[in-house]
């Protein structure tokens, strides 16, 4: 074997090797030596815990319902002669509606005055003729037969005033039939006979009338909420708050005035009736409307944002702001309205994380937002604390 010597190319490669080498093992070494970067800290909004009541409720869809609806149909047949409405108005009740004409009434009338002027005459008549024959009875002039013919054609008499009396009644509540008025007060519909049409009695409908102030409103609940409905009812408290189509615009409040007496048990629910006084006519009959019916108010509870609220192995529980991390914390779940949670576990001002971050974790490093990006939605009410009932 022979051994040759290096060549300077040789040497020039060994060199740069070697120098490679040790940049590898010196940038090794600054990196095990280097401190990790600090964790940067998550941004989030917080929110105080507040103390207050916060009532309960349950959505659902009701129907509104007339209280009265009448159809008008005349009791008498004749030409109706005058319409003194139009369809679609405002009536009171007793007001007058409608006039059919009276002329032959009035003829019956007359006729059975003048009659019962004649049976009064032969009354009075025969009356004398028994005051006459009294005295003359125990002194024989007269028979016992003529006396008493004379007092049953007297009390006969009678009988035909009597019946005149009443037919004279019966053609004076005809004649009243001639002029229709309103039996309550309410909003008529579309009238489709005119005046000179010849009606029939008790087939030809006039219009119908629909009282609007109050109106009902039908809904029905899980039976569950029976017990709740029958305490409603009887404590006659507004428990019913009612909105708009939007289900945000609240109409009015109203009193559960009536729970059904049997559940329906094709759906398991209970049918149930409050009242509204319909001041200014927002609700028709047959229109469809959202309602809560508030069946329980829990009194000084701690109350956190809905969003807050999380769901873990071991049941509910909140991130609660300590010392820049992010702490969980179990609380007992009581209820939700709108926008905010009722739990126990938590005292009032403890700052609650909400709106929880996707990488937020226990003892995660956080960063309160100096402005939050949104309002927190806040139900109506104190400016403070929520107030029962109400729907953010």
């Amino acid at each position: 074997m022979i051994l040759r010597p290096a060549t300077p190319r040789h040497r020039t490669l060994g060199l740069w090797t070697l120098l490679g080498t040790g940049a590898m093992l010196l940038l090794a070494a600054c990196a095990k030596s280097a401190p990790p970067p600090a964790p940067r800290p998550l941004d989030v909004e917080v929110q105080k815990v507040r103390v207050g009541d916060l009532s309960l409720s349950v959505p659902t869809l009701g129907t509104a319902e007339a209280v009265h609806t009448v159809t008008l149909i005349p009791q008498i047949s004749g030409v109706l002669q005058r319409v003194l409405v139009h369809s679609g108005q405002m009536v009171h009740r007793g007001q007058l509606l409608f006039v059919i004409d009276p002329a032959p009434e009035q003829a019956t009338l007359a006729e059975d005055e003048a009659k019962l002027q004649g049976a009064q005459a032969d009354l009075a008549y025969e009356e004398g003729q028994v005051r006459a024959y009294r005295p003359l009875l125990p002194k024989g002039y007269v028979t016992t037969q003529t006396y008493d013919q004379t007092v049953s054609q007297a009390e006969q008499a009678a009988a035909s005033v009597a019946e005149d009396r009443a037919a004279i009644d019966s053609a004076r509540l005809q004649l009243g039939y001639t002029q229709i008025r309103a039996p309550i007060t309410g909003r008529l519909g579309l009238l489709t006979t005119k005046s000179g049409n010849l009606v029939s009695a008790n087939s030809s409908t006039l219009a119908t009338l629909t009282q609007l102030q109050p109106i009902h409103i039908q809904f029905s609940l899980p039976q569950r909420y029976l017990p709740d409905l029958l305490r409603a009812e009887k404590s006659g408290k507004e428990r019913i708050r009612l909105y708009g189509n939007d289900g945000q615009t609240l109409l009015g409040r109203a009193p559960v005035t009536a729970v059904d007496n049997s559940a329906d048990s094709s759906s398991g629910t209970i049918s149930a009736r409050a009242t509204w006084p319909n001041t200014h006519l927002q609700l028709w009959p047959g229109d469809y409307v959202q309602l809560r019916f508030q069946y329980a108010t829990l009194k000084q509870v701690a109350l956190v944002p809905r969003n807050a609220l999380q769901e873990g192995v071991r049941g509910p529980f909140v991130y609660v702001l300590r010392k820049d991390r992010a702490v969980m914390t179990a609380v007992h779940y009581l209820g939700t309205q709108g926008n905010w949670v009722a739990v126990s576990g938590l005292s009032a001002g403890a700052p609650v994380i909400y709106d929880i971050p996707a990488h937020l974790h226990p003892g995660s490093l956080v960063r309160v937002l100096a402005q939050a990006p949104k309002a927190l939605p806040r139900a109506r009410g104190d400016a403070s604390t929520p107030t029962a009932g109400e729907v953010p």
